[in-house]
C-alpha cells in the first residue's frame, strides 16, 4: 500500500501520468514552430510542395522548386494507367475570347463535379503554355475543389520551348503540341483531350460511369458550332461566373439516363466525304486508350491551329487502321463566347496541298516521326519546363 493506494493502482497512475505527458509534449510541437523568442513563427519558404500529390497547395504564389527525382516522378506516365480517365486541356492565362477566367473555372468545376458523381479516379492534367510574365500562373488563379477521385497536374511549357518550335503567324499558344505533351505524360487508361470552354454533359458521366469506352477506338461527339450566338442549341451554353453545383451539373443535361447503362454506336464509316462532318469541332472532345493515341503518335505538329484535329482522324482511320466512334449525343456543352481564331487566319494550319483521298488510298502519310513529338526533341529539364501535382485545397 502507499498513501492508501495498491501498488498496482499506483503503478497506472504513474504510467497514466507519463502517457499524458508525452502526448501534451507532442501536440504542443506539432501545432507551431516557433523561433527561440517565442514572438514569431518559422514560416516555410515560399515555394510549392512538390514532393507529391497527397498534399493540399499551401502558398498558391509560390515558385515552384524541385529536384530532379521529383520532377522525373511529377512527369511518369507509368507502365500501367494510374487512373480510368486523363482529362487534357491546354490554356494560358491570357483572358482568351473575353471572361476567361469564368469560363475556365466552370470548365476545372465541371470536372470536379465528373469525378465527384461517377466516383472513378480522374486526373485534370493542365498544360499552361507559355505563360505571360505581367499575369499570374494558372494554379494561382482558380480554385481548385478537392475529391478523393480527382488529381490536378500543371505542367508549364515555359517560353523558350514555345520559341524552339515551329510557329505560324506568331502564336502564343500551340494547342495541339501542348495536347500532344498532356497524352505524353498522362496517366489514365482513357484520355480526353477537350478545351478550357467545355463543361461535361450527363451523356458523359454517364459513359463513363458505365465504363463503356474500349480501346483502340477513336471517340467524337457532335457539338454545335461555334459561332452561333443568339438562339442557343443545347450544346453551346451560357452561364455565369461561379454557378453553384446544381445549375452546372444540370447545364448540360442533353438527355435523359438509363444510368451505369450506358451504350456507344458501333464504329462509323470514315470517308474523305464525311471526314469535315466527324471532326467538326473535334477540339473540344477526342477521346481514346492511352496505347491508342500513342500508336497514331498524336496530333500532327505544324505550329499552326485548326485543321490538325480533323486531320487527325481521317489519319487514325486510315494510316493506323483504328476504328472511330461518333456519336450523336454530345459528351461536352460548349460556353458561348465570341470567336477570336477565325479573326487570325495567318495562324491556321497550312493545308494546301493534303488531299485525304490519297491518305485513305495509302498514298499518303502525316504523322509526327518517331520520339519527335510531345517534345521528345528537346531537353525539357534544363529548358526548364515545370510540373507541379495535388489534390485541391489549400493548406492553412
Amino acid at each position: 500500500m502507499i498513501s492508501g493506494m495498491s501498488k498496482r493502482t499506483a503503478i497506472i497512475a504513474v504510467m497514466g501520468t507519463i502517457a499524458m505527458s508525452i502526448i501534451f509534449l507532442f501536440s504542443v510541437s506539432s501545432i507551431h514552430l516557433r523561433s527561440s523568442s517565442g514572438e514569431h513563427e518559422i514560416k516555410p519558404p515560399s515555394q510549392l510542395s512538390f514532393n507529391s500529390a497527397t498534399a493540399c497547395v499551401a502558398d498558391t504564389s509560390g515558385k515552384i522548386s524541385f529536384t530532379r527525382e521529383q520532377w522525373d516522378h511529377c512527369l511518369e506516365p507509368g507502365v500501367e494507367p494510374t487512373y480510368y480517365l486523363s482529362i487534357v486541356v491546354v490554356t494560358r492565362m491570357d483572358d482568351y475570347a473575353g471572361n476567361q477566367h469564368h469560363r475556365l473555372q466552370n470548365f476545372i468545376d465541371s470536372s470536379y463535379l465528373l469525378a465527384e458523381h461517377t466516383r472513378e479516379k480522374i486526373e485534370l492534367l493542365v498544360v499552361e503554355w507559355n505563360p505571360p510574365k505581367e499575369r499570374r500562373r494558372f494554379l494561382d488563379s482558380f480554385r481548385f475543389r478537392r475529391s478523393e477521385y480527382l488529381t490536378y497536374r500543371i505542367i508549364t511549357v515555359p517560353e523558350n520551348i514555345h520559341e524552339a518550335l515551329p510557329n505560324r503567324g506568331n502564336a502564343p499558344l500551340h494547342e495541339f503540341e501542348g495536347k500532344n505533351v498532356g497524352i505524353r505524360f498522362a496517366r489514365g487508361e482513357f484520355i480526353v483531350c477537350t478545351n478550357q470552354d467545355d463543361i461535361w454533359s450527363h451523356n458523359f458521366h454517364n459513359a463513363i460511369k458505365s465504363r463503356a469506352f474500349k480501346e483502340n477506338i477513336i471517340y467524337l461527339q457532335h457539338q454545335d458550332r461555334h459561332n452561333i450566338h443568339e438562339n442557343l442549341p443545347p450544346s453551346i451554353v451560357n452561364l455565369p461566373a461561379m454557378p453553384d453545383d446544381d445549375m452546372l451539373y444540370m447545364a448540360c443535361k442533353l438527355d435523359e439516363q438509363d444510368w451505369g447503362k450506358y451504350q456507344l454506336p458501333d464504329p462509323v464509316d470514315v470517308t474523305p466525304d464525311n471526314l469535315f462532318h466527324l471532326g467538326d469541332q473535334a477540339g473540344d472532345y477526342t477521346m481514346a486508350h492511352r496505347d491508342t493515341w500513342k500508336k497514331a503518335r498524336g496530333y500532327r505538329e505544324s505550329g499552326g491551329v485548326a485543321w490538325v484535329d480533323i486531320e487527325f482522324i481521317g489519319t487514325a482511320r486510315w494510316t493506323f487502321d483504328i476504328p472511330v466512334v461518333y456519336s450523336e449525343k454530345g459528351f461536352t456543352c460548349h460556353q458561348e463566347h465570341n470567336n477570336v481564331w477565325e479573326s487570325t487566319p495567318e495562324r491556321h494550319t497550312d493545308n494546301k496541298g493534303i488531299n485525304m483521298a490519297e491518305v485513305q488510298r495509302h498514298e499518303k502519310e502525316y504523322v509526327n516521326e518517331e520520339r519527335k513529338w510531345a517534345l521528345q526533341h528537346l531537353d525539357i529539364w534544363n529548358m526548364g519546363l515545370e510540373c507541379v501535382e495535388f489534390l485541391g485545397g489549400l493548406c492553412w
